[in-house]
C-alpha cells in the first residue's frame, strides 16, 4: 500500500507539477529560473515578483516571496557565466517552497551557557562584525585546500575587515586550545545567544572526525538566525573543500535532514546534498530520506541550469548506482521501483 501511495503522489507530482522546474524567462539580467513551484506559474510569479519588489530589485525576490506573496520558503541564486570573448551573462534561479507542512526551523535555547575566555572573546567580535569572523574562518579551510599559508591576505580579498582581521585571526586561532566538542553541541542546543551558536559551530569545524559534529552543523542550517545558518554553511564548505571529510553516520540526523529535503532553508538544499555524498552517505538511508521527501530533490534535479542541478543529480546517482542526468521521468520510475520505504 506504502509504494502504491508513492507511485500516485510522484506520478501526480510529475505529471500536474514537473513543468514548473523547467521554466525559464527572460528577466531583467538574464535568464531566469524558476524551481519547485506547484499552485504558482512562473510567469504570474515573475509579475508578481516584479510588481512587489520593483524598489528592491529581483535579487531581492526570496524575501517577498516569504513576506508577501505567502511562501513557506524561497532562495535566490545568481550565477554568472563568461564566454571566451569576454562577454557574460547572468542566470537566476529563484526556488519556491509552497506547501508549509515540513517547513521547520529549529527553536532556539533558553538558557545562558558559561563559555570559555577564549570563546567569550571571540563571541564578542562576532557580535561586533560577524562577517569578519566568518569569513577568517572560511579562508582558513581555503588555504589549507590551496597550500597557502596567507589566511589573513585571502580573507580580505573575500571581504573581511582588513581593520579587523588581524586581532580577530588571534581569536580564532585562541579556540583551537579550548576545544570541547560535548560543550558546542551544547550550546547548540541550549543556548540562546545567536553570537554563542555562532562561536560553536566554529568549535566543532576543528573535530570533523566526529560524526556529532556533522550533526551539529546540519542542525544549525536550519537554525532561525541567519548569521547562524550562514557560519554553517561557511564551516560545511570548509572541511569539503580542505578535504576533511570522512564517512558519517547520518541516521542521527534524521529529523534535520527531513526539514531539509522538505524545504526548510532552501539556501542551504544543495549544499546538504553536496555534504552527504561526499561524507558517504549510507545508500538506504538516502533512498528513505528521497521516498519521505522526493519533491524538492527531484526538482532540483530537473532544473535547467546544470551548476544548480548538479548536486541533486549526483546525490541521487550516489545512493541509486544509477545515473538518469537531469532526466526527472527516469529517477520518478527509480523511486517507484526501490524496495526501500519511509
Amino acid at each position: 500500500m506504502k509504494k502504491c501511495l508513492l507511485f500516485c503522489a510522484l506520478m501526480f507530482w510529475f505529471t500536474t507539477g514537473s513543468q514548473s522546474f523547467a521554466d525559464v524567462l527572460e528577466g531583467p539580467n538574464g535568464p531566469v529560473e524558476f524551481v519547485g513551484l506547484q499552485d504558482w506559474t512562473a510567469p504570474k510569479l515573475f509579475e508578481a515578483i516584479k510588481e512587489t519588489a520593483e524598489d528592491r530589485g529581483f535579487h531581492a525576490c526570496a524575501a517577498v516571496m516569504k513576506s508577501d506573496l505567502d511562501f513557506s520558503d524561497a532562495a535566490v541564486f545568481v550565477y554568472f557565466d563568461s564566454f571566451e570573448d569576454g562577454s557574460w551573462q547572468g542566470y537566476t534561479v529563484v526556488v519556491g517552497v509552497e506547501d508549509s507542512s515540513g517547513v521547520q526551523y529549529r527553536t532556539p535555547g533558553s538558557q545562558t551557557i558559561e563559555l570559555p575566555e577564549s570563546w567569550q572573546k571571540l563571541k564578542s567580535a562576532a557580535e561586533e562584525d560577524f562577517n569578519t569572523v566568518s569569513t577568517l574562518v572560511y579562508a582558513r579551510y581555503l588555504a589549507d585546500e590551496a597550500g597557502s599559508n596567507n589566511i589573513e591576505e585571502l580573507a580580505v580579498q573575500l571581504g573581511a575587515n582588513p581593520e579587523t582581521s588581524d586581532e580577530v585571526w588571534k581569536l580564532v586561532g585562541s579556540i583551537e586550545e579550548e576545544t570541547d566538542t560535548d560543550l558546542a553541541l551544547e550550546v547548540l542546543a541550549k543556548d540562546a545567544s545567536w553570537s554563542s551558536r555562532f562561536v560553536a559551530l566554529v568549535v566543532l569545524g576543528l573535530t570533523p572526525e566526529n560524526d556529532a559534529s556533522w550533526h551539529g552543523l546540519a542542525d544549525s542550517l536550519i537554525d532561525s538566525a541567519p548569521q547562524v545558518t550562514n557560519m554553517a554553511g561557511r564551516v560545511i564548505q570548509g572541511l569539503i573543500r580542505s578535504g576533511k571529510a570522512s564517512p558519517v553516520q547520518w541516521s542521527g540526523g534524521r529529523e534535520t535532514l527531513l526539514s531539509l529535503f522538505a524545504g526548510t532553508n532552501p539556501f542551504a538544499f544543495n549544499e546538504i546534498l553536496s555534504t552527504l555524498v561526499a561524507t558517504e552517505i549510507d545508500p538506504e538511508f538516502g533512498r528513505e530520506l528521497v521516498l519521505a521527501m522526493p519533491d524538492l530533490i527531484l526538482a532540483h534535479a530537473g532544473a535547467e541550469y546544470e551548476k544548480f542541478g548538479k548536486p541533486a543529480q549526483d546525490f541521487l546517482a550516489a545512493i541509486s548506482g544509477e545515473d538518469f542526468g537531469r532526466n526527472v521521468k527516469a529517477w520518478s520510475e527509480w523511486l517507484t521501483g526501490t524496495d526501500s520505504e519511509p
